[in-house]
């Protein structure tokens, strides 16, 4: 960097008394730039206690060094960095506060030296809403070590942040809302309806991406042939019942609406069950005049429960609506444009990893 207009002083130098140090000036003319602090250079141990800052430095100069390490020019953005180090006893602890308004990057370069990893997708992942990139980068070590070097171990620190941001997108994200788990949410077993610790992570969620309107969103449902197989024949039981209250209200002229909507009454659940029963096509129990013997409530369900199908169709269909309940909470209640969100085709999870339920919906980041 070419640093300007230095004015200040640096003294008196002696061993073993603390030297004040105040030196101002630009970066490029334009970035203000300030170094205040202690040293001790001369002693037998290095005393060093430095903070650093520089505002507003123009991140285009640095075009040349982005296109090697990174793959891409600078197009735009400005560069502040706050820095203290601390060198006592032949140890550095050092803190790094990096603050980047407005980056965009230009022209891919074919560079040997560049990252490989999506660059554009950690970005977006750092920058917030308002184009800001705000980065804490601790630095420590030994003098004493021989294999000790600043610079490849902030370029390792930066590197690693990098990579995270790419191979654990969500880990990142999570980290702004006290290590929330953000990649996937539960269900229970046959079900699609969102319960509220699933809510409580699609509303950090959706905080996230309204903060980080460079990324899109990707919802895969999953289900459990093994998990979920009863849980779905006691959704689809409930539905066929609910069913016959919706169509009896239409009957009436009454409002429609969704099966979702419908509740049924404790009261209600016998006589429309007895109906949804009376419209089964599979083969019930006679009287002894041969008409279909009317049953006690257990009876019906068990009989209905035995000849709901719960095959692979069915598994596919629980997962889409899985992926369907989050996008819509998503869209409806996180207020994420449907344009930033894509539901992708379900999956039927064989045989779930023993930390990971196989009921779920999971996330992706484009």
């Amino acid at each position: 960097m070419n640093l300007t207009g230095l004015a200040g002083r640096i003294g008196s130098l002696d061993p073993g008394k603390h030297a004040e140090v105040d030196v101002r000036g630009a970066v490029d003319k334009t970035a203000l730039l300030e170094i205040q602090g202690r040293l001790d250079p001369f002693s037998n141990e290095l005393f060093l206690d430095i903070v650093a800052w520089a505002k507003g430095i123009e991140m285009p100069t640095f075009s040349p060094y982005s296109g090697k390490y990174v793959g891409y020019a600078i197009e735009k953005g400005k560069l502040s960095v706050n820095v203290r180090y601390h060198v006592e006893k032949s140890e550095l602890k050092a803190e790094h506060n990096v603050f980047i308004d407005q980056l965009i990057f230009g022209e891919k370069v074919e560079s040997l030296d560049a990252l490989s990893v999506p660059v554009n997708l950690a970005v977006a992942l750092l920058k917030n809403r308002r184009g800001e990139i705000d980065i804490h980068l601790p630095v420590s070590g030994s003098l004493n070590d021989p294999q000790f070097r600043l610079g490849p171990i902030i370029v390792k620190v930066i590197v690693n942040l990098l990579t995270k941001a790419v191979t654990a997108p969500f880990a990142l994200l999570g980290s702004l809302f006290g290590g929330e788990e953000l990649s996937a949410i539960n269900f229970s077993s046959g079900h699609t309806g969102v319960e509220p610790e699933a809510e409580k992570r699609l509303q950090a969620l959706s905080t996230a991406l309204i903060d980080r309107p460079g990324l899109k969103l990707e919802i895969t449902g999953h289900a459990d042939p093994e998990n979920d197989q009863e849980g779905l024949k006691r959704e689809v039981l409930d539905r066929k019942i609910k069913a016959q209250k919706l169509s009896e209200s239409a009957k009436k002229g009454e409002a429609g609406g969704s099966l979702d909507n419908v509740e049924l009454k404790p009261e209600e659940y016998s006589r429309y069950l007895t109906l949804a029963y009376n419209e089964e096509k599979f083969t019930k129990p006679k009287n002894v005049i041969g008409l279909t013997k009317s049953l006690p409530v257990p009876e019906m369900e068990q009989l209905m429960l035995a000849n709901i199908s719960a095959g692979r169709d069915e598994m596919l269909q629980l997962a889409a609506r899985r992926a369907r309940a989050a996008y819509n909470w998503l869209i409806e209640r996180g207020s994420i444009p449907g344009d930033r969100v894509f539901v992708l085709e379900p999956k039927i999870e064989v045989e779930a990893e023993s930390k990971k339920s196989g009921s779920r919906v999971e996330f992706s980041l484009r």
